[in-house]
């Protein structure tokens, strides 16, 4: 349940922020904002201010805005959205997934000033917070797969013979298991449970070494680090930059392997994949919730990005179209190929939610 609410709030800034960037453009355009609304209807309350209702409503899943000219009986006004200008159409379109982008740098930005879990070496330990040392690779048919030591797992403690060596550190630790020849009791936290493994170190694990004794793991350091404001703001910048660019040039080699029925699809995540990772990111604290809520703004705008009816991308690549030909593609058929659209997204999302329930019971 807790994690279906943290899902809910977080798709809810998400998308009204998308939504508040088409907002925004179109009324600095002049433009008539019928309507900007939380959550969709049936409506809970309203106020009336100017031109423009804002709607609080119950369905709480995102937002929307109502542009004077959407509605086809509207189409013959002057001031509709369809009769302004084709360079103000085009800004409003992409203000979306631009307020996506700005509200990554924003989530991102927060993150870095609170704290956010990242990768740290031994020598920042000392200035980090809720240091863990975690379980980074189990090489197959090791000692510690053998015992069921598992990726991910959080090393606790590590003691021989009931006595409990310091283990402050993956080095600490490696230097532990070099020393010891008889089996290790390795406490870990799997899950937010803990459970005890254990494993008995012997030699040929490392290469350049066959005589030390190990049991096969690497180890990486996470801790909580906190920037000063000034820092904050450039690194969160870099990083949304960076994330832009790495989202996208793995969308678009998911996108051409598709066309080539290539494409790796078992990894895509619908709703309720989206929903577990949400709860996964706030099990770590508040901060990695914002940094996987700046990732999948950046998401959410490279999707509406793309050149697909019911996208923000497919309206601008109509308003293109418009613009080459100098003619005007018929409500109509936009609406239609919007609806089918949508409904192709719908059934994309349903397909892999199913993907999402298998991976979950299986």
């Amino acid at each position: 349940m807790v994690t279906i609410l943290i899902f809910i709030a977080v798709l809810v800034v998400l998308i009204v922020g998308h939504e508040f960037g088409h907002f925004i453009a179109a009324k600095l355009s002049k433009m008539r904002v019928l309507e900007f609304g939380v959550g969709f209807p049936p409506k809970v309350f309203g106020k009336k201010v100017g031109d423009t209702e804002y709607t609080l409503n119950w369905i709480p899943f995102g937002g929307f805005v109502r542009i004077f000219g959407e509605d086809p009986k509207d189409v013959e006004d002057p001031s509709a959205f369809p009769n302004k200008p084709a360079i103000l159409q085009a800004i409003v379109l992409f203000a979306g997934p631009f307020a996506n982008v700005v509200l990554a740098f924003v989530l991102t930005f927060g993150a870095l000033l609170i704290g956010a879990p990242s990768l740290i070496d031994e020598e920042s330990i000392a200035t980090s917070r809720d240091v863990q040392i975690v379980i980074g690779e189990v090489l197959p048919e090791s000692p510690a797969e053998t015992a069921g030591l598992l990726a991910g797992d959080r090393i606790v403690s590590i003691s021989e013979g009931g006595e409990v060596k310091s283990a402050n550190s993956p080095s600490m630790i490696s230097n532990v298991i070099a020393q010891s020849e008889e089996p290790l009791n390795i406490t870990v936290v799997r899950d937010n449970e803990e459970a005890v493994f254990m494993v008995t170190p012997t030699q040929g694990i490392v290469s350049s070494d066959t005589e030390q004794l190990a049991i096969g793991i690497s180890m990486a350091l996470i801790g909580t680090v906190s920037l000063p404001v000034h820092e904050a703001a450039l690194t969160a910048l870099v990083n949304t930059y960076k994330n832009f660019i790495f989202i996208g040039t793995a969308l678009i080699t998911l996108l051409s392997d598709a066309f080539t029925l290539s494409a790796d699809l078992s990894h895509l995540a619908g709703p309720i994949g989206i929903a577990t990772l949400a709860g996964d990111a706030a099990s770590f604290g508040f901060g990695a919730l914002l940094t996987f809520s700046a990732l999948l703004s950046i998401n959410l705008a490279i999707i509406n990005l793309l050149p697909f009816p019911a996208l923000d991308g497919g309206r601008l690549l109509f308003l293109a179209i418009e613009v080459v030909t100098r003619r005007r593609i018929p409500l109509q058929v936009a609406q239609t190929l919007n609806v089918l659209g949508f409904a192709f997204l719908i059934l994309l999302m349903l397909a892999v939610s199913v993907q999402d329930v298998f991976r979950l019971v299986g």
